[in-house]
Order: C-alpha cells, then structure tokens, then sequence
C-alpha cells in the first residue's frame, strides 16, 4: 500500500484544482494501476532517470488524465525505470528547468498549451539537443500552430471515427517496443485517431497500425484512401528520440497490463536506455 499512498499524495501536490477534472484517482483504480504496472523493465538505467509528464490543455481536457499521471508514476517506480515529476506549468519549459529530465512526456495535452516562443524553442533544443519526447493520445492534438512540433510529434489528429474495440496489428513483433505483444494483433478498447498527411513512413518507424480488414471502415469522417492508419510510431529527431502511442482516451487503458509495458518500453527509448532501431521503413 505505501506505492498507492505515494502515488495519489504526488498527483495531488502537482495537480491544478481547476477545469473540472478530477484530482484524485480511487484508492480501487490505484490499486488496478499497481497491479498492472510492470514490475521490471526492459533495460537497465544507465543513470537515475526524470521524466517530465506535461498536463496542461487548452481545449478538450480528458477525465482520464489523472489516471494517466499516476500510471506513468507507478511504472517508473515499481520499475524503477524512471521517476516523475507531473506539471501543468509552461514554465516547466524554462532552459534550467529541462535540464533536469532526460524526457518529455505530453500526455492529452490538446490545442495550444501556451505560446512563448522561447518556450517552444526550449522544448526543441531540449530533443533535438539529445533527450527525449513521448506523446500519449491527444499530444497528437496540439499545438496545431506550429509546424515543427507537427514534425516531432510526427503527426497532428484529424478526428476519430472509432470509439470501441478495434484489432491493432503489430507490424514489427520483435522491435524491443512491441514485444511486449507477443507477436500478435490485440483488441484494445479506446478512442482510436486518425490523422493528418504529416503522417509519413518516409521520416517514422511505425511499429502498430489499425488492422482495417477486422475494423468497421463504414465509419463517417474516415478520408484516408492509402488504409495506412498508424497508431504508435519512433523517430530519431536531431540527436534525440521521440515516441508515441495514440492508446490514452479512457482511463481504462491506464491498468491495461500490456499497455503499460508498451508505454515503459517507448519511454525508456525516449530516454536513451533502450536502443531500438528508429530508421523509417516505408510501406
């Protein structure tokens, strides 16, 4: 019980009382996230790693982002992996402040969660510079405005024609991130994106995509024609890595045993302790 205890008086600490989310996880969904959570990772540290977990959003806030929190905490802790330190502040992104994480996690931010200009270069020369991004879920829906983060995240939602149960097929079952799925296809319920032309095999490594032969594809608002919907993709960007995984909307998936696994894997890459093969494979 200490882990629970830890995790939930954390979350409270760092968690804006504000936008109607709610600001504490039940003692019940804690408990799942625990026992979920993997209790060892796939490599070893090569020092103690911070992740960054960045909150803030602007447009649609998710209730399911406080599980989110504290699964991305527990993870690293009964890992030990990594540990958190979750904000909602932009002035995380302050030079001095960053240079004390080795990754950057935005998960379910959405639209533009702030616009100071050096910020947002901080934040690229912070990955560019040899660190980490992972983006979870809605992190694909933001900051529409500004090209390059279009680039880093290496995709911008359009919309989300599934909200159900559909089959993801694992296009590399032994890329270190993907193993975790015992080279199979899976059924995972959540809100399922998707996105825009900047999607492109020509700059990611797309390790999971939609299976369309086992999905409803009669779904209004579906307009890509090429039936290439990835949902988790890795990049190489300057110097540094980035991750993402579009799983995150129901806060369900947060003590989904494979999923964390999934998670623990993209962020250790993000990190740099887990080398994995990065270069863009087209289709």
């Amino acid at each position: 019980m200490k882990l629970q205890i830890l995790c939930v008086g954390l979350l409270l600490a760092v968690w804006p009382p504000s936008r109607g989310v709610a600001l504490e996880v039940p003692a019940g969904d804690l408990a799942k996230i625990q026992q979920a959570a993997p209790g060892e990772a796939p490599a070893k540290a090569a020092r103690p790693r911070r992740l960054l977990v960045f909150t803030l959003a602007k447009g649609f806030v998710h209730e399911a982002t406080p599980w989110g929190v504290a699964a991305l905490r527990c993870i690293g802790e009964k890992s030990g992996a990594y540990t958190v330190v979750a904000s909602a502040a932009p002035e995380v992104f302050e030079r001095e402040s960053l240079a004390r994480f080795d990754a950057v996690c935005f998960l379910n931010t959405c639209f533009t969660p702030f616009t100071n200009a050096v910020l947002r270069q901080n934040l690229m020369d912070f990955v560019k510079g040899g660190k980490g991004y992972v983006g979870i879920h809605c992190a694909a829906h933001t900051f529409l405005d500004w090209p390059e983060f279009g680039q880093l995240q290496g995709a911008y939602s359009v919309n989300h024609p599934w909200h159900e149960k559909v089959t993801v097929a694992v296009e590399e079952p032994e890329h270190p991130l993907m193993r975790c799925f015992g080279g199979k296809s899976f059924v995972v319920a959540d809100e399922i994106y998707q996105f825009d032309q900047c999607y492109s095999r020509q700059r990611l490594r797309v390790l999971a995509r939609l299976d369309t032969r086992r999905t409803d594809m009669t779904k209004p608002g579906i307009t890509r024609t090429d039936g290439d919907f990835g949902l988790v993709w890795i990049q190489r960007f300057g110097q540094g890595r980035a991750f993402y995984s579009a799983f995150g909307h129901d806060k369900e998936i947060f003590w989904e045993p494979t999923i964390l696994r999934h998670y623990l894997a993209g962020i250790q890459f993000a990190c740099g302790d887990l080398a994995a093969e990065a270069t863009p494979k087209p289709r």
